[in-house]
């Protein structure tokens, strides 16, 4: 027979079904295995507001965002008024990535994040179209169905996005990806750039 364990007040735990997290709320006495699922009696977990720490934040708005691979939400603390918005994606493994000195490493979406919108930086692009070059990014990778991919591949992957997005942004990081060394590459690559279609 399984053994029962009791929830205790503040604990937090994940529907299978749904993926969303629950706390158990104050002073009521239940055990884990006793409860109809999901139950009444269960309160959704609160995100804390970053500006002053209350965990007294509510959705005001949703929508989908990155072709439907994010959820954007924008939020609101109940105790300070502040707003700010968060993105929900789903969690799947990536693989990691091989170095050219042969090393390996996890895949960093922060790092990547962070490339791209150096090369973006003051360029009418949204941070909607943003995070959708960065899922069709993630979405290749774990179509490629393998354990660890080279970083060369992430990086033509990147310049493909960036293509699509603004041709500036993508002669910005091609000049230190491709490490242009004079005036003629940059140019070589803007005469390429005239001529190739870009691609969907």
């Amino acid at each position: 027979m399984r053994g029962r364990r009791s929830i205790a007040e503040g604990d937090s735990f994940r529907c299978t079904g749904c993926a969303s997290i629950y706390l158990k709320p104050r002073d009521l006495s239940c055990r884990w295995d006793a409860l109809p699922w999901p139950s009444l009696f269960l309160l959704p977990a609160t995100m804390h507001c970053p500006f002053c720490g209350a965990n007294d934040t509510k959705v005001i708005d949703s929508r989908l965002v990155a072709e439907g691979d994010q959820v954007r939400r924008r939020r609101e603390c109940v105790a300070c008024g502040e707003r700010f918005t968060t993105f929900e994606t789903a969690e799947l493994v990536l693989p990691r990535l091989i170095k050219q000195d042969g090393s390996r490493q996890p895949f960093d979406e922060e790092k990547l994040r962070a490339g791209m919108q150096r090369a973006l930086e003051k360029r009418p692009v949204s941070v909607e179209r943003l995070e959708a070059a960065l899922a069709h990014i993630k979405s290749k990778l774990r179509a490629t169905g393998e354990r660890e991919v080279k970083s060369l591949i992430v990086g033509e992957l990147v310049m493909g996005e960036l293509q699509k997005l603004d041709e500036v942004a993508y002669i910005r990081f091609a000049s230190v990806y491709r490490r242009f060394q004079d005036l003629n590459e940059f140019r070589e690559e803007i005469d390429r750039l005239a001529r190739e279609p870009v691609k969907e």
